[in-house]
Formats: C-alpha cells, sequence, structure tokens
C-alpha cells in the first residue's frame, strides 16, 4: 500500500477544514478553542483510504498568527492540498503559506476552489485563473486546479482522484530508511504515560523499539503505537503516528523534537546552507537575526553570508546559520526564515551540510569545497568529509549520520573512491576512511621520523612503534593508529618487526651495536627472574638509554627477550627455566602464593608472568589456579608479543 501526508495550505477562513472533512469524514478541529472561533489554531489531522492508497491529512491553520503552527505541520508533509475560496479568491495568508511551500521544497499538490456554492460560475472562473496565475512557475503550474464544495459535494471526487494521483512508487523507499519522526504535541494519557505525536518521515516504527530522543540524545523506548487513532504494532514512513514512550517525562518533551533511530543523524547548531530570498523580502546583510523553522522545531537563527556581502531580493546564496538550539538535520532538509518584527516569512533554503566547520574568514579552496558539497552526489560529498577529517579520518557511521543515509549506502558511495585511489578504507577502526593525499603525507611523516630517529643513535635497526606512532599521529586513538600504521606497512612505507618500525631493507645489526645488544641480553640472563629496567641496563653498559631501548626491543624481535604483560621484559632462558621446573615439579596445578614461593618472585612479576604463560598454552587459569599443561607447545619466540 503506497503512503503519503497531504497538508493543507490557505487563507483563514477558505475552507481548508471543512474540506478534510468532506474528504474523510473526520473533524480535524479538535480544541474547543477552535469550534468556538469557527478557525484552525493548531494542526489537526486525519485520513482516507482510496484506492489502495493511504493519505495522511495535517490540517494547518490559515491565521497569521498560526503561521508558525503550520510551518510545524507542513515540514514532512509530501504533497499539498492548496486550498482557496471562490468567494475570496488568492489573499495574503495564500500567498504567504504559497511561498512557504515553495521554501519548503514540496514538488506536488493539487488547489481545490471552495465555497463554489455560494457564488456565481464567473466567479469561481475568476478564481481558478487567479490560482493559475500564482502558480506559473511553481510545482503547482499544470496542477489540477478542481472547483468543489464541501456542502453539496459538487468535485469531491474529482478531488479525490486528483490527489490519489499524487501517490509516487518511491514513497515505499522511506521506509527502509532510519526512523524520523519530528514531534508536534506531547501530552500525557493517564495510566500510560507521556505520548507523541508527529508525521513519520521515514522509516517504520514498532512496538518496543529502541530509539532516541534528539537534539539531546536521549534514549527512549516505544510502549505504545497508535496510526490513526487505531492501536498498531507497525507504524511506517507516511503515516501520521501517536508513540507512548518510556524512559522520558512529559516535562521533557517539546515540539521540535525528533524521536530518530540511535545515532542516524548529525546534530548541530551550525548549518550550511542554501538561502532563497524572497523578490519581496528586503535586502540584508551577514549578522542578520531571524526565525528558523525546521520540521516541527523553531527557533533563532544568525545569518552569516558565505558568497557576497548582502542578499538581495529574489536571490539565493550559500550561508551558514548559527541557531539558538541545536537541531537534527540532513543534506536536502528544507527549512524557512521569518522575520523577528514585522512577522514575515522573507525566506527559505535548503540544508546542505550540518557538520561544516565555522567560515569565520575566507580562505583559498573554500569557494571551490562548497561547489562540490552543493553539485557533487553522495560520493563527493563523503570523499570531501573525509579529506576535512585529514589524519582523524572519519568512521563509516559518522559519515552516515552527516549525510542522513545508512551505512550500506556509504559503503556502496566509496567504492568508486577507493578504486580510483582517492581514499583508504582500514576496516580495523572498524569501517574508518582516510584520503590517499593524508596516507601519502603520513607515509612521508613516517619515512622521515623513522630516519631521523636512526640518525641520532636511537636504534640501529628500527624504531619502537610507539614512538613513531605517537610522532605520527598525536592524539590518535591506539585503534585507529595501528589500522594507519598497517596501512603505512602495506605500502612499503615500514616494516613491523615486534615492538619496532624498521625502513624497508634495514635488517642488520652494526658490528658495535652487536656487541652492545650481545652484553644487554647477558644482562638479562645473568638477572634470570630479577629483569632489570632498560634504565638500570643504561646504567651498566653506560649508554643512552634510548639506543637501549631500541636495542631491547630488537632482542625481543629476534628471541632472545621476551616481553611480559604489564611491560616487564625478562630473558628467554629464564622463562625456559621456569617452564622446565614446573612440569618437572609433579604438580598438576599451582596457584600465585605457590608459584610466587617456588621461584622466588614478587607478585608484581609473578603475575605478568602467569598470564604470559596462560597465552603460551604451558598454563591454564581455572579459578584461583594455574592448571600445568603437560603436553603443550614450547614457550613461542618473542616475535609480535607485547
Amino acid at each position: 500500500m503506497k503512503r503519503f501526508l497531504v497538508g493543507t495550505a490557505g487563507h483563514i477562513d477558505h475552507g481548508k477544514t471543512a474540506l478534510v472533512k468532506a474528504l474523510t469524514g473526520i473533524d480535524a478541529d479538535r480544541l474547543p478553542e477552535e469550534k468556538q472561533r469557527g478557525i484552525t489554531i493548531d494542526l489537526g489531522f486525519a485520513h482516507a483510504e482510496w484506492e489502495g492508497v493511504r493519505l495522511s491529512f495535517v490540517d494547518v491553520p490559515g491565521h497569521e498568527k498560526f503561521v508558525r503552527n503550520m510551518l510545524a505541520g507542513a515540514g514532512g508533509i509530501d504533497a499539498v492540498l492548496f486550498v482557496v475560496a471562490a468567494d475570496e479568491s488568492v489573499m495574503p495568508q495564500t500567498r504567504e503559506h504559497f511561498e512557504i511551500l515553495r521554501m519548503l521544497g514540496i514538488g506536488r499538490g493539487v488547489a481545490a476552489v471552495t465555497k463554489i456554492d455560494r457564488v456565481t460560475p464567473d466567479l469561481v472562473g475568476v478564481t481558478v485563473d487567479d490560482v493559475r496565475d500564482l502558480a506559473r512557475g511553481s510545482f503547482l503550474e499544470g496542477a489540477p486546479i478542481l472547483p468543489v464544495s464541501s456542502r453539496t459535494g459538487e468535485g469531491l471526487e474529482a478531488l479525490k482522484r486528483a490527489l490519489v494521483a499524487l501517490a509516487r512508487p518511491e514513497e515505499a523507499e522511506r521506509e527502509g530508511r532510519a526512523v524520523r519522526l519530528p514531534i508536534d504535541r506531547a501530552f500525557l494519557i493517564a495510566g500510560f504515560g507521556p505520548v507523541v505525536t508527529g508525521s513519520l518521515v521515514s522509516g517504520k516504527v514498532s512496538r518496543d523499539q529502541k530509539l532516541e530522543l534528539l537534539p539531546q540524545r536521549r534514549p527512549v523506548r516505544v510502549r505504545r503505537l497508535e496510526v490513526h487513532g487505531r492501536e498498531t504494532a507497525e507504524a511506517r514512513a507516511g503515516e501520521r503516528v501517536s508513540a507512548n514512550l518510556a524512559g522520558v517525562e512529559l516535562s521533557e518533551l517539546v515540539r521540535g523534537e525528533v524521536l530518530a533511530t540511535p545515532g542516524a543523524f548529525a546534530v548541530s547548531s551550525l548549518l550550511t546552507v542554501r538561502v532563497h530570498w524572497l523578490p519581496s523580502a528586503p535586502p540584508v546583510r551577514s549578522g542578520v537575526r531571524l526565525f528558523f523553522h525546521h520540521f516541527s522545531s523553531e527557533g533563532r537563527a544568525r545569518l552569516r553570508l558565505l558568497d557576497a556581502r548582502e542578499l538581495l531580493p529574489g536571490t539565493s546564496q550559500r550561508a551558514q546559520l548559527y541557531l539558538s538550539a541545536p537541531v537534527a538535520a540532513a543534506p536536502g532538509d528544507r527549512f524557512v526564515l521569518r522575520r523577528l518584527s514585522p512577522v514575515e516569512t522573507v525566506g527559505g533554503g535548503v540544508v546542505l551540510d550540518p557538520s561544516w566547520p565555522p567560515s569565520a574568514r575566507r580562505r583559498a579552496g573554500d569557494a571551490e569545497r562548497l561547489d562540490r558539497l552543493e553539485s557533487g552526489g553522495l560520493s563527493e560529498r563523503l570523499l570531501l568529509w573525509i579529506e576535512q577529517a585529514r589524519e582523524r579520518g572519519a568512521g563509516e557511521e559518522e559519515l552516515a549520520a552527516r549525510a542522513g543515509v545508512s551505512p550500506a549506502e556509504v559503503r556502496a558511495a566509496m567504492a568508486g573512491p577507493i578504486a580510483g585511489g582517492l581514499a583508504h578504507s582500514l576496516r580495523r577502526s572498524p569501517d574508518r576512511y582516510v584520503a590517499e593525499t593524508v596516507l601519502a603525507r603520513l607515509a612521508q611523516k613516517a619515512a622521515a621520523e623513522m630516519a631521523s630517529y636512526l640518525a641520532s643513535g636511537g636504534a640501529s635497526v628500527g624504531m619502537p612503534r610507539s614512538t613513531l606512532l605517537a610522532r605520527v599521529l598525536p592524539s590518535a586513538d591506539p585503534r585507529w593508529a595501528e589500522a594507519v600504521e598497517s596501512a603505512l606497512a602495506a605500502r612499503g612505507v615500514l616494516r613491523i618487526a615486534g615492538e619496532e618500525a624498521r625502513p624497508p631493507g634495514r635488517e642488520e645489526l652494526g658490528a658495535s651495536e652487536r656487541d652492545l645488544s650481545e652484553r644487554i641480553a647477558a644482562i638479562f640472563r645473568e638477572r634470570g627472574l630479577a629483569p632489570p629496567s632498560p634504565s638500570e641496563v643504561a646504567e651498566e653498559v653506560r649508554h643512552r638509554q634510548k639506543v637501549v631501548e631500541g636495542l631491547i626491543g630488537y632482542l625481543t624481535k629476534k628471541g632472545d627477550l621476551l616481553r611480559l604483560p604489564g611491560g616487564w621484559v625478562i630473558s628467554r632462558d629464564a622463562v625456559d627455566t621456569v617452564v622446565s621446573r614446573l612440569r618437572g615439579s609433579g604438580r598438576q596445578a599451582i596457584d600465585v602464593g605457590e608459584f610466587k614461593e617456588l621461584f622466588g618472585l614478587t607478585r608484581k612479576l609473578a603475575i605478568p608472568l602467569l598470564e604470559y604463560l596462560d597465552g603460551a598454552k604451558v598454563t591454564r587459569r581455572v579459578g584461583d589456579r594455574r592448571e600445568i599443561l603437560r603436553g603443550a607447545s614450547p614457550v613461542p619466540s618473542g616475535k609480535g608479543q607485547g
């Protein structure tokens, strides 16, 4: 079944609510004040199902004072039922609603000329012509303009057919996307708790589903669901939804928040956008403050222009909006801007990026990057964001949230740039991307750091990996640093040898370093189960500690020394002796105290040594004791340990 949202629009008292009731049998005026005053103050809702198409109607107020409520309902609609009364024709709020719909990017609709039972056919024809003139050059140009009477029923069947024809096959595709439900109402039901309502823009919501409340990213759970007043196990994109939530209080729920799939959307107080300024709006410069409307949220924003110093009537340019409160936005989202005083619609536009860095001053390449952002497809935008991330790289989920798409769509879009040598995927982090230009720069930096380290006498064969990574990628998390290191090794920039990173072709020690390494190995053998620290070894051999640490790494790689958990370095001969004595002791198991006593160890060394033996399959921990594995293989060499 096709599902989509239809919003009404038009001047006050032009018969929007009466028309919806005539079409659906549902009175969308729900507030007593609305019935008393005869106007729609807040959003009203109705639904119908015709010819296998389920339509959800959002009936919005027409009075100027309630335009902000109209904006709250119009943000998520797919099509518009544009209403103009035959006895008044096009009026001020008719034009303002029309401009708002244009700014929101509504792409389809149908016009209804109402109250035809009150006027002559000639006046009906005049109103039809006025609507046609208003729609010229817009999304409504060429749309049906149908005379109807909510009182007599004339023209209603033709209007129903025209509305059904607005449904599109792509509506179903939205169900496969992340959940996005802008909240337009929140209230309490005794015995159930807080309930929110909204138009489900994308995704599917089911009972007991875990979602998050944006922008605060508060986790919530859906307890009960209703679609059009009936309890259901699942709601789909294009439907009006009521959701009873657990994990949140009513006081924490306000219009403008969004229920969403956890992590699926970026939250930001700075949006990079293209602004369209109405021909009737006054010119403005950077810094002007405006009302900002996005789906059901509203707040204030400061406009900073990026392409020119002034925004003239009837023009558009790129800009940044500094918001008074964060919103959950995605590229392609539409918004509306209104003046603070007098309050009137002056423009709107489309979100280009919710996470673009602030452009406090114009820099070389800014215009070119913004061109790529605005005109490029998903692959181009992802690559641009990965380049912006520089050495930090960009995670797949981070990119998906910024683009407002799924991680699977990111993977598919990145296949081209990766195959073309523009980006590299490092999946150990996991699913993180780095630009090839950045990786090449890191390769040069790594080669230079190793050359400098070796030239300073730090080691004769290689450089400690931890030291290299700290210099090449300062402040990087360990998993990301190791992923980059592996990528550099795959490119032949370095070779990983135990705890060392070595330049290509650098394998053997010189005669003097070989002699020194043998002295260091002898000291560790002599100390046995009381291994020295690097500083103690450096003092004994009378060499700089940096040199000694490099050669300890070399001996660890060679297998003469072993590195235990916690950083201890010990002679392999000492560990072999422990293994032989354990297996020859006749014991089946041993605890830490017995192990310490048997070998005369401190607890600081006993625990790391036992953990090493567990990993080498010499012992196996069972509760507080270790079983001694008689048939286990010999202790492995130090290669790759640590």
